[in-house]
């Protein structure tokens, strides 16, 4: 396929470099910022644009990659295209697009993507079509650059949107705050990470529910207490702190709603 790659961050640089590395051909970047546009184009060895009246809209697809708060004023100011058009947003309504093509739908990876990293992570990629000629195309495509490709309709991306955020931007902020605690104690957060990774290498073959252990579990006040001790320096912390014993143990009773 043609591409045209809208956008220049973290989603669009690894989804250019999978999809030039199936042997698509990325024909063009946009972005608003011309530097970030010249300097993934020159990555993927074409051509870029900073001004949306120069974006190439006869590709087979164009793939937009941008905020979300930016994809409505975008397809506002593109015009009617013959390209198929997706966005990469797990919960923005596909319909969004309606405007600019009469093809349209969704190529949502689900994954925390970097554009410096090297070795890309397998993907997950939720699609979806408006019609369902549109989503054997928008599928097969997937189906080339991500290792699953799962059908799912708005809702459902918006719920793996939100699972997602739990188990990816929730737990790193629990990790942070552990490493500013570790760093105020000097303690070494980095002795931490092997737990950290068995952590969740156990969660292949175990349920989380199966999986949890610590002084919340076993009820361990004496421990509990110990440990808000500790935290009486860090109101934040101890509000995690309580807010997590105390669902646990929810959990612990069977009551997981």
């Amino acid at each position: 396929m043609d591409i045209v790659i809208i956008g220049s961050g973290n989603v669009a640089t690894v989804i250019g470099r999978k999809s030039q590395a199936a042997g698509h051909r990325i024909i063009q970047v946009y972005s608003p910022n011309g530097a970030h546009a010249n300097t993934l184009a020159s990555r993927l060895s074409t051509n870029s644009t900073a001004y949306i009246s120069t974006v190439e809209k006869t590709a087979d697809l164009m793939i937009i990659a941008l905020r979300d708060e930016a994809i409505a004023a975008f397809i506002q100011n593109l015009g009617v295209t013959k390209s198929i058009l997706t966005h990469t947003a797990g919960s923005i309504p596909i319909n969004i697009l309606s405007a600019a093509s009469d093809r349209f739908g969704a190529l949502y990876p689900l994954q925390s993507l970097r554009k410096e990293i090297e070795r890309i992570p397998a993907l997950t990629v939720l699609v979806d079509g408006n019609r369902e000629g549109t989503k054997t195309q928008i599928r097969e495509f997937a189906a080339t650059i991500a290792e699953t490709v799962i059908p799912a309709d708005d809702l459902t991306r918006l719920k793996y949107h939100l699972a997602g955020t739990i188990v990816n931007n929730f737990t790193n902020q629990l990790f942070a705050t552990a490493e500013v605690f570790c760093k105020n104690e000097n303690i070494s957060f980095a002795v931490l990470q092997p737990l950290m990774e068995e952590t969740v290498m156990r969660l292949r073959k175990t349920d989380p529910s199966q999986a949890q252990t610590g002084p919340a579990l076993r009820n361990d006040q004496i421990t509990i207490q110990k440990h808000r001790e500790l935290l009486k320096g860090y109101p934040g912390m101890i509000k995690f702190y309580d807010l997590f014993t105390a669902e646990i143990q929810r959990f612990a009773t069977g009551d997981t709603l």
